[in-house]
């Protein structure tokens, strides 16, 4: 609390450049369409939909894999999520110089490929010490990732639109975070941990795919929202 509270008070002081005027109000129906219509940005939304299933999935195994399959103790879990937030802490520098340079989406992919690297590691870990790689590839990846989520957004969308850009890969971000660990829950019930993780391989691989894919689309030209006080007046039918 006592970091997070001066952080939350600095947002106050941070520049933002406002739009000359508000945009029109858009009925949701109008907003999803929309976005629905920008090829590019919906087979990223659904590449991350299918990605995010399975890594979600396999987020709520890791738990079931340490206490029941490896039998780690307090102790090593301990130690290994000091290494994981040790090197997060190092990598949203180095994320955040490596996107300044190049293209977030391209980073976001190889982002998403050393994901699949977490649940292969607890398929083929001998024992708990080799689980402190895993770790390490964890802190990147979770950096990696929180970075991205919102530099993939400013890079695809209209200046203007990023709000809406914003909310839409947000609403199914909660939908699929809801979903994933009851989907490996209710899966688990009938098949072993192992199983459930290698399914959720099977959704991240194919996320990956559809990912790569969507990074040879053109960026869609969008006409800019135009705001409520520059429009002309509406005339009646003469």
């Amino acid at each position: 609390t006592a970091l997070a509270l001066p952080g939350a008070v600095a947002f106050f002081w941070v520049r933002h450049d406002d739009l000359p005027a508000p945009p029109r109000r858009r009925s949701a129906v109008s907003i999803a369409r929309d976005l629905w219509g920008d090829l590019r940005f919906r087979r990223l939304l659904i590449a991350s939909t299918v990605f995010g299933t399975g890594n979600l999935m396999n987020a709520a195994i890791y738990p079931i894999m340490l206490v029941d399959h490896f039998d780690a103790p307090n102790t090593f879990i301990g130690i290994m999520y000091a290494v994981q937030s040790a090197t997060m802490i190092a990598a949203y520098f180095v994320w955040g110089r490596v996107i300044d340079r190049g293209s977030s989406l391209r980073l976001s992919l190889l982002n998403q490929v050393l994901v699949v690297l977490v649940p292969l590691g607890y398929l083929v870990a001998p024992n708990t010490w080799a689980l402190l790689p895993v770790a390490v590839v964890t802190g990147i990846i979770v950096a990696g990732g929180e970075i991205t989520f919102y530099t993939n957004v400013v890079q695809l969308a209209p200046r203007e639109r990023v709000v809406q850009y914003a909310a839409a890969q947000s609403l199914l971000l909660g939908i699929r975070g809801t979903a994933a660990p009851f989907i490996a829950s209710g899966l688990l019930a009938s098949v072993e941990p192992k199983a459930v993780l290698l399914l959720g391989v099977f959704f991240m691989v194919a996320g990956c795919a559809i990912f790569a894919g969507a990074l040879r689309e053109p960026k869609r030209a969008v006409a800019p929202v135009v705001p409520a006080a520059a429009r002309p007046a509406e005339t009646g039918s003469s």
